[in-house]
């Protein structure tokens, strides 16, 4: 059993089809052995709340929250540090922390850059 994991975390929508390529890239680092769970914010489920007892109920040790937001707004400011917290309380023997939105990650900013002037040729 691993002792670490992973939590995509999306903001969610009403539109099913919209967590496609979320669940794309879930299933992939699954296939790699990556032990990870897709959680919402809202309008769809799990919720972090759910995936973050999934692995905890695993006996995993550490688990790293990967927001898939491109800029740290109200949600990833106040929003998400206040829901671990709470995880973190509830799931005392797990330890949850987070990463940095995925706009802040020089490797992303890149890909973006690549990708409009792919788009603009």
């Amino acid at each position: 059993m691993s002792s670490s994991a992973v939590i995509l975390f999306a903001h969610g929508a009403r539109e099913p089809e919209w967590s496609q390529p979320l669940e794309g890239i879930r299933d992939r680092l699954r296939a790699a052995g990556t032990p990870v769970e897709l959680a919402f914010l809202e309008f769809m489920s799990p919720s972090l709340d759910e995936a973050a007892a999934r692995l905890a109920d695993k006996g995993i040790e550490s688990v790293v929250i990967v927001p898939l937001f491109l800029a740290q707004g109200a949600h990833l400011k106040r929003e998400l540090p206040e829901m671990v917290a709470k995880i973190g309380k509830r799931h005392a023997k797990t330890e949850f922390r987070v990463t940095p939105a995925l706009g802040e990650a020089p490797e992303i900013v890149a890909a973006i850059m690549e990708w409009a002037q792919r788009a603009a040729r």
